[in-house]
């Protein structure tokens, strides 16, 4: 259960700040959701890794449009759904590809320092 502390937490943290500061989501967000999805990878076991792996970009796209959704609920009623959707998706696609990057880059360094052998 700790990975999911990182995972989860940091986006939703990150996103509520970005709120706060301004209307939408900015560089808080996606620093902390990039951030989010590494260390979870750090953290989590070699079997939990294809999780973190898979859900990085799942829980990037879902936490930002919760918090948008809640911040602006409005524009997600009848026809605005499915052009605020598009809109979501296409703006969060980086800050996914990123996210996804940041924990292949954590799984990757993990599986190196691993394979090393140790002196001392």
């Amino acid at each position: 259960m700790p990975a999911v502390l990182p995972a989860l937490g940091l986006p939703v943290l990150g996103a509520l700040a970005d709120e706060l500061l301004a209307p939408g989501l900015g560089p808080v967000y996606a620093a902390c959701a990039v951030l989010g999805a590494a260390l979870a990878a750090l953290v989590s076991s070699r079997a939990g890794w294809w999780w973190v792996v898979s859900g990085a970009p799942v829980v990037t796209l879902a936490v930002a449009g919760g918090v948008d959704c809640l911040a602006r609920g409005d524009r997600y009623r009848g026809a605005g759904l499915g052009t605020e959707g598009l809109k979501l998706v296409s703006s969060q696609f980086p800050w996914m590809l990123a996210a996804l990057a940041a924990a292949l880059l954590a799984v990757g360094v993990r599986t190196l320092r691993a394979r090393r052998p140790r002196r001392g």
